[in-house]
C-alpha cells in the first residue's frame, strides 16, 4: 500500500510513503486510537457528538470560483482504463484535513467525534484493512487523505466516511455516486456496494443520500484543483453512525466485516476484477 498526499499546499507533486499492511501508518499526523481506547469507547453508551468548524480568519478573502477543467468533458464512450495494473484509491475521510489548501479550507476541523474518538481514526482503520485485503488479491492500492492529489487517476476511487448525529437512534449506511459522472459507470459500482456492504455487515441501508455526498468536493474537477480526473470512477460511502451503539459496535469493533463488504463489491465490479481477469467495459 502507498499513502499518497499532495506535496504542499496547491503543489502538483506527490509524496508516496510505504506502509506495511499491518503496521502503523507513518507520516500521517496523530496515530490512530489504540485497541484499548476503542474498547473503552465501545463500553460507553452516551454519544458525544462534536463537529468543530474553525472560524474563518478576519478579512478572509473569498475563494474565487473558476473553471479548472475548461476543455470538453470526456464522455462515457471515451472512457478507457488507466494504464498499468488495476489501481484502487481509498480515501480516508477527514484524515489530514488540517493540511487542506485554501480552496478547500472549509475541510479543516470538520468530521465527527464520539467520546474522544475522531471519525478519521475509524475511517483510517477501515481503509487500512480494506487495502490489506485488496493487496492480497493483487490490486495496487493507494491510501489517500482528505485532500486528493490534483487529477488523481485510478480504475476506482472510494471515499470512506462515518456518519454522526445528535439523535442516537439514527443508524444505517448510505452509498452515493457523483451527481455528474463523466464515466457513466459509477452507478453500477454503487449498486454493487449497496448490496455487498449490507450483506457483509447486516446494517440497515438508508434509502436517501445527501446532496453533499452526491456533490462531494473530490468529484468536482471543474471547481477544485485537488479533485479526481473526470475519468476516474468514483463513489462515497458512509459506513454507519458513530453515534449509534449498534453501528458503532460494527464499524469500530468489527472493521474486517466492514472491509469485506467493500472488497466484495470491488471484486464483483466488471471494471475492477482481481488482477489477471481485467475486462474493459
Amino acid at each position: 500500500m502507498k499513502i499518497i498526499v499532495s506535496a504542499g499546499v496547491g503543489a502538483l507533486g506527490l509524496i508516496a510513503l510505504g506502509v506495511s499492511a499491518g503496521g502503523v501508518v507513518s507520516g500521517g499526523g496523530a496515530e490512530p486510537a489504540t485497541d484499548e481506547m476503542l474498547a473503552v469507547a465501545l463500553a460507553q453508551d452516551t454519544p458525544v457528538v462534536q463537529r468543530v468548524q474553525e472560524p474563518p480568519p478576519q478579512q478572509r478573502r473569498r475563494w474565487r470560483y473558476r473553471n479548472r477543467y475548461p476543455g470538453p468533458i470526456p464522455t462515457p464512450e471515451e472512457w478507457r482504463a488507466p494504464d498499468g495494473p488495476v489501481r484502487i484509491g481509498l480515501q480516508v475521510g477527514h484524515w489530514r484535513a488540517h493540511e487542506a489548501p485554501r480552496e478547500l479550507s472549509r475541510l479543516r476541523g470538520n468530521g465527527g467525534n464520539w467520546n474522544g474518538i475522531a471519525e478519521w481514526e475509524v475511517n483510517l482503520e477501515i481503509v487500512r484493512r480494506t487495502g490489506a485485503m485488496l493487496e492480497e488479491l493483487g490490486y495496487v492500492v493507494d491510501i489517500l487523505p482528505a485532500v486528493v492529489p490534483p487529477g488523481y487517476r485510478a480504475h476506482l476511487f472510494l471515499a470512506i466516511h462515518a456518519d454522526a448525529s445528535n439523535d442516537r437512534n439514527a443508524r444505517g449506511y448510505r452509498v452515493a455516486a457523483p451527481s455528474r459522472d463523466a464515466t457513466g459507470r459509477a452507478s453500477g459500482f454503487v449498486d454493487l456496494l449497496r448490496r455487498t456492504y449490507g450483506a457483509a455487515t447486516g446494517l440497515r441501508r438508508l434509502p436517501d443520500t445527501t446532496r453533499r455526498m452526491r456533490n462531494y468536493y473530490a468529484f468536482n474537477f471543474r471547481r477544485y484543483e485537488h479533485a479526481l480526473h473526470p475519468m476516474t470512477i468514483a463513489a462515497i460511502i458512509e459506513t454507519g453512525f458513530l453515534t449509534n451503539a449498534g453501528d458503532r459496535e460494527l464499524i469500530i469493533g468489527q472493521p474486517d466485516r466492514v472491509a469485506r463488504g467493500i472488497v466484495d463489491a470491488i471484486v464483483e465490479f466488471p471494471i475492477t476484477p482481481p488482477p489477471g481477469h481485467f475486462e474493459q467495459s
